[in-house]
């Protein structure tokens, strides 16, 4: 019996076979993702060079790969201020150097202004130095 002969018999008994849609979601799935991974690896003339496309890749900060209690800080007076229901994180940066943090952005009103500072110095801010402004522009 052919494979159509079966196909036929299958049918008129009510079976419905699909073939070949499993296998075919596997395959697209493989592609996808040694797509992402041939995207993620960088070519060793990239590796080496640091270059990308021909522009240097800027390097991570060097103050926070010899200082780690800063870095530990900056992470704590991030996660203060995104766990605030007063103060919109996404569009504060913040900086540690020696302890002092220093904070830039723009923030809805005063009241959110001082939970920010407030939130940076509960975190273990020596000192924090505020360059925010709000929204209304005092």
């Amino acid at each position: 019996m052919s494979l159509t002969e079966q196909d036929a018999i299958d049918k008129k008994e009510g079976r419905v076979m699909r073939r070949g849609t499993t296998h075919g979601k596997a395959i697209l799935a493989g592609f996808v993702i040694a797509g992402a991974l041939i995207l993620a690896l960088p070519l060793s003339s990239q590796a080496q060079d640091k270059t990308f496309a021909g522009k240097t890749l800027a390097p991570l900060d060097p103050h926070y790969l010899d200082n780690r209690d800063d870095m530990r800080l900056k992470t704590a007076v991030k996660t203060s201020i995104a766990m605030s229901p007063w103060v919109d994180a996404d569009f504060l940066h913040v900086h540690v150097r020696e302890g002092v943090v220093t904070l830039r952005g723009v923030v809805e009103d005063q009241a959110a202004l001082d939970v920010a500072i407030a939130a940076a110095k509960e975190a273990g801010a020596k000192k924090v130095i505020s360059h925010l402004t709000t929204e209304t522009g005092k």
